[in-house]
This record gives C-alpha cells, sequence and structure tokens, in this order.
C-alpha cells in the first residue's frame, strides 16, 4: 500500500498500476461501473485523474489473510487535489500473491 501512494504521489499511473494484476480478470467495482481487466481500469484512471491526480494518503488500513497466497484489505484513501479540494472514500481490495508479489485481483471502490 506505501508503494501504490508513493508511485500515485510521484504522478506515476503506470508503477501505480503494477499493484494490479496484469490479467484480463482483474476487476476494479466503482460506484456506478465494472470494469474488467487490467487495461480497462488503467483506462479509469487515466480518464479520472490524468495529469492531476493530487497526494494520496490511506488510513484505518486492516489486512485479514485469507491463506498463503490470498489477503483482503479495508481501508479509507484520501485525496489532497491541487485545485484544493479532498476527495475521500472507502475500498476493498482481494490480493494475490504470485511469483511477482502481491497483486490486487479485485478493488471494490465505490
Amino acid at each position: 500500500m506505501a508503494q501504490s501512494a508513493h508511485d500515485w504521489n510521484a504522478g506515476n499511473l503506470d508503477a501505480f498500476m503494477h499493484g494490479y494484476e496484469n490479467s484480463p480478470a482483474t476487476i476494479y467495482v466503482g460506484a456506478k461501473t465494472i470494469f474488467h481487466g487490467y487495461a480497462a481500469i488503467r483506462g479509469h484512471y487515466a480518464s479520472h485523474y490524468g495529469k492531476t491526480m493530487g497526494v494520496l494518503s490511506f488510513s484505518d488500513l486492516t489486512i485479514r489473510s485469507l491463506g498463503p497466497d490470498y489477503a483482503v484489505a479495508v481501508a479509507h484513501w484520501h485525496l489532497a487535489m491541487t485545485d484544493g479540494t479532498k476527495p475521500t472514500g472507502i475500498f476493498s481490495l482481494v490480493l494475490h500473491r504470485g511469483p511477482g508479489g502481491w497483486h490486487i485481483i479485485v478493488d471494490h471502490s465505490p
């Protein structure tokens, strides 16, 4: 999670996306839309944030193991945007540990 915030705060969407499993099976559940696949999720972030990604932080992070290779993470996310707005929300992530480390396979961020 710390690496995700670091990459986001550096304005590096491609590095931030390394936290997601690069698979057509990866899912992002937003407030009104479900995105299927790594490319669709990246496109969603790019269209919503583009070059004004702001500063990302997390609070109240809880991680629960679902076995040796799966976990669930739940937290609040906070953005401080350059225009002074401060959007915030909650998320739950299902993470899978594969050969390349831990990656998000389901992101529920309504």
